[in-house]
């Protein structure tokens, strides 16, 4: 998949948003090369993207759902 941009709609969540992209990666739960695709991908947990879920309603349940995913409660991709 090919991610041609990511946009954030509150810029004042610009930089939490890059941490919990730089903690996903630093994670080791996704590999780097794919976190643009997971980021950007529906993902019945959410009823969303997790980007989607990020603009609408912050950072917690896409928290939440890494948190399923390293104790293999949820599947990265669903």
């Amino acid at each position: 998949m090919y991610v041609e941009s990511i946009l954030i709609k509150d810029k004042e969540q610009l930089i939490p948003f890059v941490n919990l992209i730089n903690e996903i990666c630093e994670t080791g739960l996704i590999e780097d090369e794919y976190v643009s695709d997971w980021i950007t991908t529906h993902h019945n947990f959410l009823n969303k993207t997790p980007l989607e879920e990020f603009n609408d309603n912050g950072m917690d349940r896409v928290l939440d759902l890494l948190s399923l995913i390293h104790l293999d409660e949820a599947d990265v991709i669903d």
